[in-house]
């Protein structure tokens, strides 16, 4: 059984909450590696709690802070590359504090997905980057945004998206935190939606090109049917321009931007295969 665990950061000034997902230690278990998991947009690390729990069975050693909408923090980020600065503040006190290996690969989904991109320009950077259904240059207005999120949890709650029971039960357990994260503060939360579109590949290859870190194999996995951002052409190219090495793979089965949420094992099977790669 894998444990999990719940500290507190103090990241400039700022409360950071990380959750910790470690595997089973018994007689004889090889020692855990680590892996970095970077949050979706207004979710929370236990949204995510089939997918972390499948990784700590499989001997990862999770670490998941939770940045993006985060009502609790004294000053929420306000767009994309706010984001990305206070992931790696927060990436880099957790190697300092010995509480992440340096160097570790890793996974994110949506806003995290494209953040974990920008963590390469830190020294040392990931080894690795899995990247699932990720923010991309377009997005929507505030209002369309929320519209879209309804659609994807009523896809969610009918059974249109995943196997029904398993994704009913993902929503009970995420949905409430993720309306009350976007409601409680809802200025900042509206603010962040809009600032999403501050994301470009230009912007990020300067961002990571511009940094210390070396360029790590990237692999992006886009599950089509995805409500927010449905088109995958140009995510390959535009990633080229920061990264040597990029590998695209279109899930033409997953009909939701939350395909991940429901689907630990294939995600799970990804960050294997792009560690064994």
């Amino acid at each position: 059984m894998t444990s999990t665990t719940h500290i507190t950061l103090r990241v400039r000034g700022e409360s950071v909450p990380v959750t910790v997902v470690e595997p089973a230690q018994g007689e004889g278990a090889a020692a855990p590696r680590d892996v970095l998991f970077l949050h979706g947009y207004a979710r929370h690390p236990l949204d995510y709690r089939l997918v972390l729990e499948e990784a700590g069975s499989r001997g990862w050693r999770v670490v998941a802070p939770f940045l993006f909408g985060n009502n609790g923090l004294q000053t929420p980020p306000r767009h994309f590359w706010s984001c990305a600065a206070l992931a790696a503040r927060t990436v880099e006190r957790l190697i300092g504090d010995g509480l992440l290996t340096p160097g570790a690969p890793v996974f994110g989904h949506s806003t995290g997905a494209a953040v974990s991109y920008t963590l390469a320009r830190l020294e040392p950077g990931p080894s690795a980057v899995l990247a699932i259904n990720p923010v991309q240059p377009s997005s929507s207005a505030p209002v369309t945004f929320m519209l879209r999120s309804a659609w994807m949890n009523t896809k969610m709650f009918l059974g249109l998206a995943g196997d029904g029971a398993t994704a009913r039960a993902v929503l009970s357990e995420g949905a409430g935190r993720f309306y009350r994260n976007w409601l409680s503060r809802p200025r900042p939360a509206f603010e962040l939606i809009g600032g999403l579109r501050a994301f470009r590949y230009e912007r990020l290859a300067r961002w990571v090109r511009d940094g210390a870190g070396t360029s790590p194999l990237v692999r992006v996995l886009y599950g089509c049917g995805d409500e927010f951002y449905p088109a995958h052409a140009g995510i390959e190219g535009g990633l080229l321009q920061a990264f040597d090495r990029v590998e695209l793979e279109v899930l033409e089965e997953e009909n939701s931007h939350e395909w991940l949420l429901f689907r630990p094992e294939k995600t799970i099977d990804a960050l294997d295969r792009l560690l064994e790669g």
